[in-house]
C-alpha cells in the first residue's frame, strides 16, 4: 500500500508541464458548490463560498447544488452535479463525509477538473477510516486527473480571478501570496493586513495536503508572474529533499516569509490533529530556513509587519542606523532602547547635523541628538527639513517617523480650526518630499490609542501612508523589528550570492 501511495501521492507538477501547470484551478470559468443551506451555523458555511464568489463578483457560472433546497442566495440549487446544464470546471465540497465519494463520482462524470474540500474527517482524524476515505477519494481523482485542494481547509482567494473564500475580501489585487495549511490563519492575515495596505495575488489554504501540496503551490509561486512576496504558514512538510529545493529557488527570486506551526511539543501534537502533519524538529526547520535565505517569523502579526516592510520599504536599509524622529522625551528614551534591542543602532547626529536642527527647533521640551524629539510631525514645511537633514547623516540608513492624531494632535488641530484630513495630508505630502530628497527609506510608527474617534483618525492616517508607499507600523517595538529582520535578509542574500 505505501508503494501504491507513492506512485500517486508524490506526484511532481513540474513533470506534467512545469509549476505553472497548475495555474487553470485559480482561474474557473464555472463553480459549484455543493451542499450549501439557506440555515445559519455549521450547515450554512456551503453558503458562505456562495456569498463570497457573488460578494467579489465572479462572473462564470456559479451553481449551488442541494437536493434539499430550490434555491439558496437567490440561486438556482440543483439537485446534484448532474443535473447542472452547462459544464463546471471547480467545485467546493461543503457536504458531510460520508457523502464524499458518491459526489467525486458526480465530479469525475461531469468532466470537473479541480476540487476543493471544505469538508473534514479525514486523514485529521488519526482514525483509520478517515485516513482510508482520503486515499480513496483522492486515488479516485487522480485516475480522472482532477486535483485536489484539502481536505479540511477553506479554499482559493484570487481577486483577478474574482475568487474568494469568504465575504467582503477586498477585490483589487496586489502582489502578496500567502500559502496556509491552516484556513483560520488565512482568514486572519487577510483581515488583518488589508487594513494596513496589503493586497494579494493568491491566497491557498490546503489543510491536509492530500494532493496538491506545499511544494507544488511554493513552485507555482516561485514563477507566478503576479505574485513578488511569498508568505507562508506551514505545520509539516510531505517530501523534505522537495520542499528544501522549493524553498532555495523562491528564496533565491523573491523574499519569503515563513511561519512554522508545531514548534513545541504541545504544538506539534495539535498540528497533527489539525492537518495531520508531522511537524518535524523546529530546530531543523529553522536550519533549512537560514540555508536557503528566507526569513523566520514567531507570529501572524510579526508575519503582517513584515509583509508591510517588504511591501513597501522599496529597498532594505543599506545599514542599521536608525534616524529617529517623533514627540515626546519618554518616547525618545523608549524608542531608541528598542532599536538597539532589535539589533539596530540610534547614533548621534554630527554636531552640524544638530545645529541645523537647532535653527527652527525649539530647546524646550525637545532633543536634536537622535532621538530628535520634535513637535515638527505637525508642522509639514518643518518635518520635510527635520528629515532632510537627519536623512544626510551618513549613519542613518532609515528613518523611522513616529506620529499620531489621537486625543492629544487630533483633538487641539479640530480646537484651533484645523481640517485635521488636510493636515494628515500635508504630513504625508511632506515624508514624500523628504524621502525623494533623502534617497533613504522612511517608515512611520502610528499611535492608535483604544478610544474611538482616535483610532478612526490614526487609521485614516494610517491609510494615506500606505497609499503613498509608507511602511506603517502599530509600535517602535514591531517596526524595530520588521527593519532589523528586513537588513538581515539583505545580509543574509548578499552572504548567499558571494
Amino acid at each position: 500500500m505505501n508503494g501504491g501511495k507513492q506512485e500517486l501521492g508524490e506526484r511532481s507538477v513540474a513533470q506534467e508541464g512545469g509549476p505553472l501547470a497548475i495555474d487553470y484551478i485559480f482561474h474557473p470559468r464555472s463553480v459549484a458548490i455543493v451542499g450549501p443551506s439557506p440555515q445559519l451555523g455549521l450547515a450554512g458555511m456551503g453558503a458562505a463560498f456562495v456569498l463570497a464568489l457573488q460578494d467579489i463578483g465572479f462572473e462564470g457560472g456559479l451553481y449551488p447544488v442541494n437536493p434539499r433546497h430550490e434555491n439558496v442566495l437567490g440561486l438556482k440549487c440543483y439537485p446534484s452535479l448532474l443535473d447542472i446544464p452547462g459544464p463546471v470546471d471547480h467545485v467546493i465540497f461543503s457536504v458531510p463525509v460520508r457523502a464524499v465519494l458518491d459526489v467525486v463520482e458526480d465530479c469525475v462524470t461531469k468532466g470537473v477538473k479541480s476540487m476543493h474540500f471544505f469538508t473534514a474527517g479525514f486523514s485529521e482524524t488519526g482514525e483509520k477510516e478517515g485516513a482510508e476515505l482520503e486515499r480513496q477519494m483522492v486515488q479516485r481523482a487522480r485516475e480522472a486527473g482532477i486535483r485536489v485542494i484539502g481536505p479540511n481547509c477553506i479554499g482559493l482567494y484570487c481577486p483577478a480571478a474574482k475568487v474568494s473564500f469568504g465575504p467582503g475580501s477586498p477585490k483589487t489585487s496586489g502582489p502578496v501570496a500567502f500559502l496556509s495549511q491552516s484556513g483560520g490563519n488565512a482568514a486572519d492575515l487577510l483581515t488583518t493586513a488589508s487594513p494596513r495596505g496589503i493586497r494579494f495575488s493568491k491566497i491557498i489554504s490546503y489543510g491536509n495536503a492530500a494532493d496538491l501540496n506545499e511544494c507544488d503551490f511554493l513552485e507555482y509561486l516561485t514563477e507566478d508572474p503576479d505574485t513578488k512576496i511569498i508568505a507562508a504558514y506551514i505545520e509539516g512538510v510531505k517530501d523534505g529533499r522537495r520542499f528544501f529545493r522549493a524553498m532555495r529557488k523562491a528564496s533565491a527570486r523573491k523574499p519569503v516569509i515563513v511561519l512554522k506551526g508545531g514548534r513545541t511539543e504541545s504544538g506539534s501534537r495539535a498540528v497533527f490533529s489539525h492537518t495531520a502533519s508531522l511537524a518535524g524538529s523546529q530546530a531543523v526547520f529553522n536550519a533549512l530556513v537560514r540555508q536557503v535565505g528566507a526569513v523566520a517569523v514567531d507570529s501572524m502579526e510579526e508575519m503582517v509587519d513584515m509583509l508591510i516592510a517588504f511591501r513597501f520599504i522599496e529597498s532594505p536599509p543599506a545599514g542599521r542606523g536608525v534616524g529617529i524622529v517623533g514627540g515626546g522625551g519618554g518616547f525618545s528614551v523608549f524608542a531608541a532602547d528598542e532599536v538597539d534591542e532589535a539589533g539596530l543602532t540610534a547614533p548621534a547626529l554630527s554636531q552640524r547635523a544638530q545645529e541645523e536642527l537647532r535653527r527652527f527647533t525649539p530647546v524646550a521640551g525637545s532633543s536634536v541628538r537622535n532621538p530628535v524629539d520634535t513637535l515638527a510631525v505637525m508642522e509639514p514645511a518643518k518635518l520635510v527639513d527635520t528629515l532632510r537633514i537627519v536623512a544626510a547623516e551618513e549613519t542613518v540608513h532609515v528613518i523611522l517617523g513616529h506620529t499620531g492624531f489621537g486625543w492629544g494632535p487630533g483633538r487641539v488641530a479640530t480646537a484651533m480650526g484645523f481640517d485635521l484630513t488636510k493636515l494628515m495630508e500635508a504630513v504625508v505630502d511632506a515624508m514624500e518630499r523628504a524621502r525623494e530628497i533623502a534617497k533613504k527609506p522612511i517608515a512611520l510608527v502610528v499611535a492608535t490609542p483604544p478610544i474611538l474617534e482616535p483610532t478612526e483618525h490614526s487609521l485614516r492616517f494610517q491609510e494615506l501612508c500606505w497609499r503613498r508607499g509608507f511602511a506603517a507600523f502599530p509600535s517602535i517595538p514591531r517596526a524595530a523589528n520588521a527593519i532589523a529582520k528586513m537588513v538581515a535578509w539583505r545580509e543574509m542574500r548578499e552572504d548567499l550570492s558571494r
